[in-house]
């Protein structure tokens, strides 16, 4: 997973900072009235910049930097600075490592899921016209993000040659490139609202193959 520069920025000035307001008093404790105010201010912040680079409310992440960042720490809150400061740092070293994008693929794929349910539905209860869109939707949504993440670009290109260029890399056999240019078809005359031209059971192998692309590529 990549992070955005301006945010590794932000996460990088954030643990320059942190670095004063972890220093404690003789007796390690922080009383100074400014440093226990600028380091409630920071735990917000460092809080933030988690969330932002970690979508998945269940991540390991989210939850130690929440735990950390909305307990009582009192005199003890620039040892909560210091810990949080290992928390970004980590965060950082495993983005590097890519070791973050599979939580990401994950939240994605969770939300595309709930979609499909939505398609699903509506299939059930013969409604093509919002099955159809919303169906044709995902499987171009998830399309463009698989592509992403092999390295294809993916913008401004169509959604036929998004086809191709997977069938060319092998992510596609010939029957599975065959299935995914019949589900961009559901999604361009979805999209256009040419509604006599496709039918329900276009619509289901479009949900199915969409739940298939995302659970191989995505899950």
């Amino acid at each position: 997973m990549v992070i955005e520069e301006s945010v590794r920025a932000r996460i990088t000035a954030l643990l320059h900072e942190g670095n004063g307001l972890a220093q404690g008093n003789q007796h390690d404790q922080c009383v100074d009235p400014h440093q226990l105010a600028s380091c409630s201010g920071w735990l917000t912040a460092a809080q933030n910049a988690v969330h932002v680079v970690v979508s998945s409310p269940d991540a390991p992440y989210r939850k130690k930097v929440d735990r950390i960042a909305e307990a009582n720490h009192g005199y003890g809150v620039h040892r909560a600075v210091r810990e949080a400061s290992l928390v970004l740092i980590n965060l950082l070293r495993d983005a590097d490592a890519g070791m973050l994008a599979t939580l990401a693929d994950q939240a994605r794929a969770e939300t595309f899921d709930d979609f499909l349910d939505h398609a699903s539905y509506y299939l059930k209860n013969s409604r093509k016209h919002e099955a159809g869109v919303i169906a044709g939707v995902v499987f171009e949504d998830a399309t463009r993000k698989v592509c992403r993440k092999l390295g294809i670009t993916e913008k401004g290109e169509k959604l036929d040659a998004l086809i191709s260029a997977l069938a060319s890399r092998g992510e596609f056999t010939g029957v599975k490139a065959k299935r995914a240019r019949a589900a961009a078809d559901v999604r361009t005359k979805a999209t256009h609202a040419q509604w006599d031209e496709f039918e329900l059971e276009d619509v289901r192998a479009t949900i199915e193959f969409a739940r298939e692309l995302i659970e191989a590529k995505l899950a």
